[in-house]
């Protein structure tokens, strides 16, 4: 497979030239930067949805948000007020989560928009997303996601552990986090199984039995093998990302190949102990473990959109998950287009270019 490195977008050069540059908290605007792909998403829908991340955050002006466009959303215009501090906010926004006291700080730092035409599905997406971020740490959240309460304290407190320092984290054997998930959860409240449909529609409010095993089967699978997936919203820092090169270029299981690339950092950080060493070194004078891991955020859930389940069942999207992994992992090892093609019965995303940029900047370095 071939993998998508961050793009020379003409959107943010900036951002770009900025993302080259780790080492210092002053070269981020941003704290976190949160990057929402949309697709097909009405402007009203995505309002409630930011509008809330909004109340559960604690510090939102460290926070801007990315929205990608991917194509065929509307009024996206309206997520700006959530950023401006006008008096349009007071209308759009819940204020019986926000201190009186504190209403007038409660906006996000910034709200970008942009629109995405290359192409290639949700992989490149993201990626553009990224390249367009200023934010130190990068948050990718689907846009039918519902983030919990402090998201974006416990983010940053998961990846720098507290403050903790590399000796400190030796000395109690704790692997550094190169990245961080939230548990899975579905939103079953009675706004989160109306919002997908019509409140004509029979489908509306209606609760899938079997969905709570969903939910436990999930974060078995992210405990005991660190394999989260997109819907539990996936943050690692800009230069991680830039590392493993972002996201796949292809339009299905981008996600689950970005943890893959994730746990191979963490093993190649983690060298099998030989002839005495437990992949452990010295740092001025002492013992710093080099050991890494992706970490699970602790604490609630970020609770994904229901709609899925409602729609089809729990056991045929259980099994059709299943079987979709196991056709991309497995002995047959499909690739992502040909599953795009099985899953929805139409051609994959069309592609401005076939070959990545990633490919394009390697030929260049092979042939120069």
């Amino acid at each position: 497979k071939s993998f998508y490195r961050l793009p020379n977008s003409s959107v943010s050069p900036v951002a770009v030239t900025r993302n080259k540059t780790h080492a210092k908290d002053a070269n981020y605007p941003y704290r976190i930067s949160l990057i929402v792909p949309a697709y097909h998403e009405k402007g009203t829908h995505l309002l409630k949805k930011m509008t809330k991340a909004l109340e559960m955050a604690e510090d939102p002006n460290e926070v801007e948000v990315v929205v990608v466009d991917a194509g065929g959303c509307s009024d996206l215009e309206l997520l700006q007020s959530l950023a401006t501090g006008d008096d349009d906010m007071d209308n759009n926004c819940d204020d019986t989560s926000i201190e009186d006291g504190n209403k007038s700080n409660h906006y996000w730092g910034q709200v970008a928009i942009f629109s995405f035409v290359s192409g290639g599905g949700r992989g490149p997406c993201l990626n553009f997303g990224a390249s367009a971020a200023t934010g130190r740490i990068l948050t990718f959240c689907h846009s039918d996601t519902t983030l919990p309460y402090y998201w974006d304290r416990r983010i940053t407190n998961t990846l720098g552990h507290d403050g903790m320092s590399d000796q400190e984290l030796s000395t109690l054997k704790i692997a550094r986090a190169n990245s961080c998930a939230f548990p899975f959860g579905i939103d079953t409240s009675r706004e989160g199984l109306s919002m997908p449909f019509e409140s004509s529609s029979t489908r509306a409010y209606y609760y899938p039995p079997g969905i709570r095993a969903v939910e436990i089967t999930a974060n078995l699978r992210t405990h005991f093998y660190s394999l989260p997936y997109g819907d539990q919203v996936l943050s690692l820092h800009a230069c991680t990302f830039e590392f493993l090169g972002g996201f796949p270029d292809q339009c299905l299981m981008e996600d689950y190949e970005l943890v893959s690339l994730l746990r191979r950092r963490a093993a190649l950080f983690a060298p099998p102990p030989s002839d005495g060493d437990d992949g452990d070194v010295l740092v001025g004078g002492g013992v710093v473990t080099r050991k890494e891991k992706l970490a699970i955020v602790p604490g609630a859930p970020a609770l994904c959109s229901p709609r899925r389940w409602q729609k089809f069942g729990v056991l045929y999207v259980t099994f059709m998950n299943s079987r979709f992994v196991n056709l991309y992992a497995g002995m047959r090892k499909m690739g992502p287009d040909e599953l795009f093609q099985l899953y929805y019965g139409r051609a994959p995303p069309r592609r401005d270019m076939k070959t990545s940029l990633w490919e394009v900047e390697l030929a260049n370095i092979l042939e120069g």
